[in-house]
């Protein structure tokens, strides 16, 4: 599930809080950051609760309607199409995201302002509206208002953000990630699939995943000095303290990437660093880090310092 792009940014906000002094140790640094990454999954798993809570929140109101004094002709026939929607009907019978939800002790029952407010907001659009009215009953119909209410009302709704936040401090700077995996993992559903589909794991490959998190995060730390004097050497005109604390960890990241993993290419790692700064730097990053970076990688490859594996990899 996770990207290595949101795995490099991790592991940049885990330095940047080391170089700050938030952390006192490497060790203690690294299991901070492991448990972030972790809580990625936690985070994944509380967005697709929200559907499934959603669904449920419309079936009480429709039971509750009809049990008024004087119900409505609407009251006692209600549209149920939303409540009967194949996708939501998966999610609901997910065993894996059942057991998960239970696992993790997730409850939305003391944020019910939250979804009555989501579902107000959701059912307030043309888009549920015109799903409601329409006389066509499809699986692509289903998993495509799901998806479109999702991205649209539920993934930036302002109290959310405030509910997560609360939660869990680093979800805050997760969250657009996360609801980038939710909607990939509602895509991977159709109309054949079982109750017992497993949804996405946290690791694309767990070993090597982990593997790639420690090199970078030790090997930036271990090696700071040597690689603060190969960045300063390149930095011509420049001292240390104009060069902003976010430039710095960027470089030293890609000097570890690039001399201790030998099966990510050069190019992959010099673009990732240079398009990471251009979010969390200056406007000029993008260009200070590329010509730095330039540089240290041809004495790199002229000294031996960059040993990359399969054909192709040294660019």
């Amino acid at each position: 599930m996770l990207s290595r792009r949101h795995i490099r940014i991790k592991i940049f906000q885990a330095l940047y809080s080391y170089y700050k002094g938030s952390v006192s140790e490497i060790a203690l640094g690294e299991k901070e950051l492991m448990r972030s990454i972790n809580k990625n999954y936690e985070l994944f798993i509380h967005l697709l609760s929200i559907l499934v809570e959603l669904k449920s929140y419309e079936e009480k109101l429709i039971e509750e309607r009809k049990k008024k004094q004087l119900p409505t002709k609407e009251d006692k026939n209600p549209n149920v199409k939303f409540i009967n929607n194949k996708l939501l009907g998966q999610l609901s019978e997910n065993a894996h995201l059942v057991s998960e939800i239970e696992k993790l002790n997730i409850s939305w029952k003391d944020e019910q302002e939250f979804i009555k407010k989501v579902h107000t907001k959701i059912t307030e659009t043309e888009s549920y509206k015109e799903y409601k009215a329409s006389s066509e009953s499809s699986y692509e119909e289903d998993a495509a208002i799901v998806i479109r209410l999702f991205k649209n009302q539920i993934a930036d709704h302002e109290m959310l953000q405030h509910i997560l936040e609360e939660k869990n401090i680093h979800w805050q700077d997760d969250h657009y990630f996360v609801c980038g995996y939710a909607v990939k993992a509602l895509k991977q559903f159709n109309e054949k699939t079982a109750s017992d589909l497993k949804l996405p794991a946290l690791f694309k490959d767990k070993e090597d995943d982990i593997e790639f998190i420690e090199t970078i995060y030790r090997q930036v730390l271990v090696n700071d000095g040597e690689y603060q004097e190969v960045i300063m050497k390149k930095a011509k005109n420049w001292e240390a303290d104009r060069i902003a604390n976010v430039d710095f960890i960027l470089m030293k990241m890609a000097l570890a990437e690039l001399e201790k993993l030998p099966s990510i290419p050069v190019k992959v790692s010099l673009n990732e660093y240079i398009d990471i700064s251009k979010n969390y730097s200056t406007p000029k990053s993008k260009l200070f880090i590329n010509g730095v970076l330039d540089k240290i990688v041809a004495d790199y490859q002229r000294d031996g310092k960059i040993k990359k594996r399969g054909r192709g990899l040294m660019n």
